[in-house]
């Protein structure tokens, strides 16, 4: 298995190749048009950095367009610069890089123009450019490449993530290190398409979610494998649909057949309460029917009892009169 550091330059030089090409068919060849003053471009690469092409002009010309000039850009807060660039991802720290430029560029200069950079060798424009606070090295290549003509991938952390899943640069290297390893799979006239092509890529809503910046077959690293790669990230999109409805169908027969079961056994319990009820009612009636029956055999003995103690109210009667009789006759 090719490891990272015996990875040939001609290996690199195809892998970056495929991906173009690939890239191509899906982006189109056009190419975006940049010509500007050399601190213009450093402010648009803040703008640029993680952001579609697109959003990064339309931004940077807002952000133009909202100040009287430079110098108020200059003194304005990071939270006010945030607002104004609102639109692009991680303005805040946008707003942080664009204020900490003006100021290092007017402190050194005076004014707002850097003019100056451009007459340095890359190597003295680099050392000058990292001495700026909060930089990063995303901007710091941008300016180099357009600037100066540097030879160079300029990569942000977007881009760096998709390098990594597509296994053209190893899995634990820094930006840094990705870049100067794609340095040698890359022309110097090609490396301006390169990139462009890829940041379309990277921050395109089909992929930008499903990529990750961990290397997907881990222990190998094969920079030539690309093409499957890409086409495995490709691939998920519409299997996952199609497992999506399969899962949506099976909850929706799954909930249905519960519902039904649930149904089943409440009609089932209301027919096992209703029969109880029946039952109940049957027995309550039985219970009361002997009682009443009981009631109406106590009445004929009442009544026999009556019957036997009227002899003995004649027999009273009787001896009442004979001695009433008595009396007369006295």
């Amino acid at each position: 298995m090719p490891t990272a550091a015996s990875t040939k330059a001609s290996d690199k030089a195809t892998a970056c190749k495929k991906l173009t090409t690939i890239l191509q068919k899906e982006y189109g060849k056009s190419l975006p048009k940049f010509k500007e003053p050399v601190l213009e471009t450093m402010l648009f690469a803040v703008c640029l950095e993680d952001n579609p092409w697109d959003s990064a002009v339309s931004s940077f010309e807002t952000l133009l367009k909202s100040y009287y000039d430079l110098n108020e850009i200059r003194v304005s807060s990071v939270s006010e610069l945030e607002r104004t660039l609102s639109d692009l991802k991680n303005a805040d720290w946008k707003g942080l890089r664009i204020r900490s430029i003006l100021r290092f560029v007017f402190e050194s200069t005076y004014s707002f123009e850097y003019e100056k950079l451009g007459k340095l060798t890359v190597e003295s424009a680099q050392k000058r450019l990292k001495k700026i606070e909060y930089l990063s090295p995303f901007v710091v290549n941008f300016t180099l490449q357009q600037v100066l003509g540097s030879h160079v991938v300029t990569l942000d952390t977007g881009m760096h993530r998709a390098v990594i899943h597509l296994g053209l640069v190893p899995a634990d290297s820094s930006i840094e290190e990705a870049t100067e390893f794609l340095k040698s799979g890359v022309k110097k006239s090609e490396s301006f398409a390169f990139t462009c092509l890829l940041r379309k890529f990277a921050t395109d809503p089909k992929f930008a979610d499903r990529i990750t910046d961990e290397y997907e077959e881990e222990g190998e690293f094969d920079v030539l494998k690309v093409e499957q790669r890409l086409a495995v990230l490709k691939a998920p999109k519409k299997r996952k649909k199609k497992a999506t409805k399969k899962a949506a169908t099976k909850k929706a027969a799954a909930k249905k057949g519960t519902t039904k079961k649930a149904a089943t056994k409440k009609a089932a319990s209301k027919k096992a309460a209703a029969k109880k009820g029946t039952a109940s009612k049957t027995a309550k009636k039985k219970a009361t029917t002997p009682k009443k029956a009981t009631a109406k055999k106590a009445t004929p003995a009442r009544k026999k009892a009556a019957k036997k103690a009227s002899p003995k109210k004649k027999a009273a009667k009787k001896v009442t009169k004979k001695k009433v009789a008595k009396k007369k006759k006295k």
